[in-house]
């Protein structure tokens, strides 16, 4: 027979694997708080706009991209050349230029919706000014990039989650 002081203990150990799992939930980055992310790498006042959103996929799979320019240009610390990354964050920036951006987009080539964001982004990339900041994101199997270029004074967030 269970006494009352086993059911209470079994409902005492049920509340803290719940409150334990919310506050794991809730100390979770959100990847789509576009100016909060920006704001992690970006030690300078900011403006950004929101330039693409996917669909939600199965579980946590999203792309976002979101444009963002500084109100004074300048250099941003932690930002370096494509040159300075290692071999394999160069490999993942190398992706996302040939094939990511037109992966993505490819529904809006008939539209030419994103035919600017593109071209800039084409610039950027043949710029020897651009810099960059790459993250993993190991628990989500996704990346973070951070793109900025102080003579245009253009920066791009883009996150991918698969």
């Amino acid at each position: 027979m269970i006494s009352k002081r086993d059911i209470l203990v079994i409902f005492a150990s049920a509340a803290l694997i719940i409150v334990g799992t919310l506050y794991w939930f809730k100390s979770q980055p959100d990847y789509r708080d576009n100016k909060k992310r920006i704001s992690l790498q970006v030690d300078s006042s900011f403006n950004y706009k929101s330039i693409y959103e996917s669909e939600q996929g199965f579980g946590n799979d999203m792309t976002n991209v979101c444009r963002f320019t500084l109100k004074k240009p300048k250099n941003i610390k932690g930002f370096v050349s494509i040159d300075n990354l290692k071999k394999d964050k160069r490999e993942d920036i190398d992706n996302f230029y040939n094939t990511d951006v037109n992966t993505e987009w490819e529904d809006y080539n008939n539209t030419g919706k994103y035919n600017h964001v593109i071209s800039e982004l084409s610039r950027l990339k043949f710029s020897s000014n651009t810099k960059y900041i790459h993250h993993r994101i190991s628990n989500l199997s996704g990346d973070e990039l951070y793109i900025y270029n102080k003579e245009m004074n253009v920066g791009y967030y883009i996150v991918s989650i698969i």
